[in-house]
């Protein structure tokens, strides 16, 4: 077999954290990262991987870890709000930063919103991409590369492709503020829908060695 899918659904953000963290610890394939962030540091990462939300607006976003296990909960809610608005809906990026998320999305959600609401959801267009043909050449290019809104039955849908993703510290935020976008462009849309799932995948889910262990407290049910 040349590669394999690994497909993770859950109620919760959290749920599926836990779960996709689980199978990359199971599953996954052992390397050296050589080039970007990280440089010289093992990590485990799956090959394909689909993850499926279906209910990512319960609260709380942030996701939690057992006390005293000495590795703090990567986020929380506070820190979710922070990275949505600063990070995501913002257009504007730091003097030290290379890009911010929102430098692309900011000035697509509008027209995002506007083809959603033109055809009432019944529309495949409403798609934001991440990045530019400079981007290749940056150290440290996006992460995430594509996002997109979707109405189905009758429920705004959120597709995400990421190129690279760090499970432990990356994924909880990135899957909080971006349902944190989502319920913004739910709040623009003149027709009737609910919020709905977040469907995400990605071919460099990853988790450091130095989770491995956490991995297992989290889960010691499977174990």
């Amino acid at each position: 077999m040349l590669f394999e899918y690994n497909i993770v659904e859950g109620r919760t953000i959290e749920d599926v954290w836990r779960e996709i963290m689980w199978c990359a610890v199971r599953k996954g394939y052992d390397y050296k990262v050589q080039v970007g962030s990280y440089v010289g540091q093992v990590r485990r990462q799956l090959d394909y991987a689909v993850l499926r939300v279906l209910e990512p607006s319960i609260r709380p976003l942030g996701v939690r870890v057992p006390e005293g296990c000495g590795i703090p909960a990567p986020t929380d809610d506070e820190k979710i709000w922070r990275y949505f608005q600063k990070y995501l809906l913002d257009a504007e990026k730091g003097v030290n930063e290379d890009y911010t998320y929102g430098m692309y999305i900011a000035p697509q959600l509008p027209r995002a919103v506007e083809l959603l609401n033109k055809s009432q959801g019944n529309t495949n267009q409403a798609a934001i991409t991440i990045g530019d043909t400079s981007s290749i050449n940056q150290d440290d290019p996006p992460c995430l590369k594509v996002i997109t809104f979707k109405v189905v039955n009758g429920l705004l849908q959120m597709g995400l492709f990421f190129r690279s993703w760090d499970l432990f510290t990356g994924l909880p935020e990135n899957l909080g503020g971006l349902q944190l976008l989502k319920e913004y462009v739910l709040a623009q849309l003149d027709f009737e829908v609910h919020d709905g799932p977040i469907v995400a995948f990605s071919d460099g889910l990853h988790l450091y060695e130095m989770y491995f262990q956490l991995v297992n407290v989290l889960n010691v049910d499977k174990i």
